[in-house]
């Protein structure tokens, strides 16, 4: 049995059964306070005041939660004081408040005070470097002999689903041992419970809720929000990190579990990290046990945070949070890290907290298998990889985008995992009470292996995709990426007047046509199109080309140009895939002076 100082950071926080509620400048029934600690005064002017978190003991009594209240109260600046509460014990678990350093210190001295640090940004959250460098290990296929042989007799079970049309790294997760490439499978199988009756929680950003990948799961899929989120069910941040990992975990078409239940819990814009992720994993635990699906729910946590060594405090009250969470049979799952660059081995958490708890830490390899460049942890570090580079959701578009980062392995495994445990087959290997979590990561760890000899093993499903007939297997051969969105072309760019628009023709009997392709150019294609009209130029042209090829669309622009106002016969049906076709005619400076000084008198 462990010892019962090993729960003081946050016991509060696990011992409830009800949902907590975040409470502002609150005394939510708290008595009297028997003293106020005096503090150093703070002039804003000469004052640096910052975001803490102040944890309060497991012992702390009203009295003592009182008077820190009040203290935070009197002296923190105003409007910056809150606190998580829990509506079962009527109890402050801990506060949040901008105060000094200082003043922080003399507050974690008070009577009831576990711990007060600052409520830090996440350092490891950034993509890494598009380039790739070179694989340290020389590319050869993986010889039949050390590809799994602890594999070999693991065998499909009845009802398989087989999606024929995949992308590439969907592929890599039911890829069998001895199997060869990925690319050359029939396409991503997967168990027909596809994660049924699991829930994914997601600490992340949030996610573009109109596009398909998110309208479209099957599964429940419902947003919370964290403290001082925005609440509106949307992508809180221009990366998209969010729409991405949620499209990863039960999307239609990149999804590892396409009929889980998944729970976005939206972190604020700018992410304070302590009080966001410990108001996080506050409400996941109430929700499993609200819900009654001990054993049946997985946390997805692709973030990570550096802390230096005098937030030591912080760093154990995280460690025991996630621990207590894990002996509720959570599983929860985390990314490796994507500063290779300047670590090999581990440097963020939660990920270091494998050293001493049973969280997943995933890796990230390229489709073949290669470990990339970014990817921190070493064989001994991390539980298993996944591909990092996938196509996923996108946060502002309803298409879909590409990513890299361990970000985006987590996803993919935590969906194999929800699979798994939706599956009753293995439910006499991984239900065990107060054993699931440690069961799931050996499992993961059995069904972990390398692609290419020397690189970091993969993970896999654990089923075999060859063979696989779509005929009576629920099979999504008909799945498709939806086409990227249409452009919103402006109706009257400077200079030009919009004259026709219509899709599927392709412009014809023009004087110069230009390619967007050769150019660097990704935005504002109608403006870069009539600034291509110069001379004796009159009218232009502009329509996109898609052409689909390997699960991905090459998208360009055609801009043609000619020498009198815009006609019909510029046009002809297309026989290739063209769409969002759109003219303008050039409108003569007399006019637009004319327009300028007389408005609507001249025409």
């Amino acid at each position: 049995m462990l010892c019962n100082s090993l729960f003081w950071g946050l016991a509060l926080l696990f011992l409830s059964n009800r949902v907590l509620t975040l409470t502002i400048n609150h005394q939510d029934g708290l008595q009297n306070p028997l003293h106020n600690a005096p503090l150093p005064s703070s002039s804003k002017s000469t004052t640096k005041l910052t975001p803490y978190v102040i944890l309060l003991t497991r012992s702390a009594t009203r009295e003592q939660i009182q008077s820190i209240n009040n203290t935070l109260s009197a002296h923190a600046a105003p409007g910056s004081l809150e606190g998580k509460t829990s509506t079962y014990t009527g109890l402050v678990v801990f506060f949040r408040a901008a105060i000094s350093s200082v003043q922080a210190n003399v507050i974690e001295k008070l009577p009831g005070v576990a711990a007060v640090a600052p409520d830090l940004m996440p350092d490891g959250t950034e993509s890494p470097p598009s380039s790739v460098l070179p694989s340290l290990t020389p590319r050869q296929e993986l010889p039949r002999d050390l590809s799994g042989s602890s594999l070999a007799d693991v065998r499909n079970p009845a009802d398989v689903r087989l999606q024929s049309v995949a992308p590439p790294e969907l592929k890599v997760i039911s890829q069998p041992p001895g199997s060869g490439r990925a690319a050359d499978l029939p396409g991503f199988a997967y168990a027909s419970e596809a994660g049924k009756g699991v829930t994914i929680y997601v600490i992340d950003t949030g996610a573009n809720t109109q596009n398909p990948e998110w309208r479209d799961m099957t599964g429940s899929k419902r947003f919370e929000y964290l403290p001082n989120a925005v609440q509106t069910a949307v992508d809180g941040h221009s990366s998209g990190h969010g729409s991405c990992v949620s499209s990863k975990l039960t999307g239609p078409l990149f999804g590892t579990a396409k009929d889980a239940n998944i729970v976005m819990l939206k972190v604020p814009k700018e992410i304070p990290w302590t009080s966001a992720i410990l108001a996080a994993l506050v409400d996941i635990s109430d929700d499993v046990k609200d819900k009654g699906i001990r054993g049946k729910a997985v946390v997805n946590i692709s973030l990570g945070q550096r802390f230096k060594m005098s937030e030591d405090s912080i760093v154990k009250t995280y460690q025991h949070s996630l621990e207590t969470l894990m002996r509720e049979d959570v599983v929860v799952v985390a990314p490796s890290g994507n500063s290779r660059k300047w670590f090999n081995k581990l440097s963020e958490h939660p990920a270091l907290f494998s050293y001493e708890t049973d969280i997943i830490v995933v890796g990230a390899v390229d489709n073949d298998g290669f470990r990339t460049d970014y990817s921190q942890g070493t064989v001994e570090e991390i539980t298993t990889s996944a591909p990092g580079d996938p196509v996923c959701a996108s946060g502002t578009s309803l298409g879909w985008v590409g990513k890299s980062g361990t970000s985006f392995a987590v996803p993919a495994v935590v969906g194999v995992i929800a699979v798994w445990l939706s599956q009753d087959e293995h439910a006499a290997e991984l239900q065990v009470p107060g054993k699931v979590v440690a069961n799931v990561k050996a499992r993961v760890k059995k069904f972990s292996y390398p692609r290419v000899e020397g690189e970091p093993p993969v993970i896999w499903n654990g089923i075999d995709p060859r063979g696989l007939d779509c005929e009576g297997c629920q099979a999504t051969a008909s799945a498709q990426p939806p086409q990227p969105p249409k452009p919103q072309w402006s109706k009257n760019p400077k200079g030009f007047r919009g004259a026709f628009e219509q899709d599927g023709v392709v412009g014809v009997n023009y004087v110069e046509s230009w390619n967007s392709s050769e150019f660097e150019i990704k935005d504002s294609m109608e403006q870069w199109c009539v600034e291509r009209c110069t001379g004796k130029c009159v009218s232009v042209f502009l329509y996109r080309v898609l052409k689909f090829s390997g699960w991905e669309y090459d998208e360009y622009y055609i801009c043609n140009t000619y020498r009198s106002k815009w006609s019909k016969k510029f046009v002809e049906s297309a026989v290739i895939n063209a769409d969002a076709g759109v003219a303008y005619n050039k409108v003569p400076k007399w006019l637009g002076a004319c327009q300028k000084w007389a408005g609507a008198i001249c025409r």
